[in-house]
């Protein structure tokens, strides 16, 4: 498993690389490289779960731990503040009601229409930074708590 392990980690590494070359080369590097890295440390944080729950699978009275979902629901908190964030700051463009504009994305539209388009990316960036906290302090407590 630990050579599984490692292969895994290098493939990441390979192929997060060069896609990550490519996405800085391209004449408009964006949010994407951002979001990218963010995926990167995402999988590599997975493997070192991965580790985690084999050691512990090969020990005797094994229970199985939570630990890899609190990290996990950590990322996608960090993800969801880093989203608001760039509403907040206007690298990310408020959405038009064009294409697949969901609930989400049916408020921001609402708020941008009802209000100004200032009072839209502080509703975009709240919405979304609350969740990224909320499932940042979930994660936390996930990780930190001793399985029963």
């Amino acid at each position: 498993m630990k050579t599984v392990r490692i292969l895994l980690q290098l493939l990441i590494l390979t192929v997060g690389g060069v896609t990550l070359a490519a996405l800085i080369s391209s004449p408009t590097p964006d949010i994407g490289v951002i979001v990218f890295l963010g995926l990167l440390a995402f999988l590599f944080a997975l493997t070192l779960a991965l580790k985690e729950e084999t050691t512990a699978r090969l020990a005797l009275n094994h229970k199985p731990s939570i630990k890899p979902i609190g990290v996990a629901m950590l990322l996608l908190g960090l993800f969801g503040v880093f989203y608001g964030a760039s509403y907040l700051l206007g690298t990310e463009p408020l959405p038009n009601g064009s294409g697949r504009c969901r609930a989400i994305c049916g408020l921001i539209l609402i708020a941008s229409q009802w209000f100004s388009e200032a009072a839209a990316r502080f509703f975009a960036f709240s919405f979304w930074s609350s969740i990224g906290l909320l499932l940042c302090f979930a994660g936390y407590k996930t990780m930190i708590a001793k399985a029963t």
